[in-house]
């Protein structure tokens, strides 16, 4: 990708299946500079006890986890760190996710069909 210019944009992926959060790193290291993988999270309360210290500009959140969703963790992630950019992941991107999504602070929703568009959408959301 051309623009590699400024720090580069750190991707965190927060997803219970390891088959899943391995797919998104490939993608982001396909992608090249200026995206880079910050970290990983199996679930909400793993991506909260590592969120600082990995510091991403954007979260990469799966939608649907055991325990606490994407819905649900989003706004915890947000009162932690205010103004985090946060891309959900879901098998359905509908109007009713797309409201649900926005009523939790999310910034977008990409499909699991969509998952080359990964790098585009962290790049917009980080202003790129």
């Amino acid at each position: 990708m051309s623009g590699a210019q400024g720090p580069p944009v750190r991707v965190m992926v927060v997803d219970d299946h390891a088959d899943v959060r391995f797919l998104i790193r490939m993608i982001v290291a396909d992608a090249g500079p200026p995206l880079e993988l910050a970290g990983e999270a199996v679930d909400a309360h793993d991506a909260l006890a590592h969120i600082d210290e990995l510091d991403p500009d954007v979260v990469v959140l799966d939608a649907r986890m055991p325990l606490v969703d994407g819905f649900e963790a989003a706004p915890m992630i947000l009162a932690r760190r205010p103004g985090q950019a946060i891309l959900l992941c879901s098998a359905v991107v509908d109007a009713a996710v797309r409201e649900r999504a926005s009523q939790a602070g999310i910034a977008a929703c990409i499909s699991k069909d969509a998952f080359e568009e990964i790098p585009r959408a962290v790049l917009a959301l980080a202003g790129r």
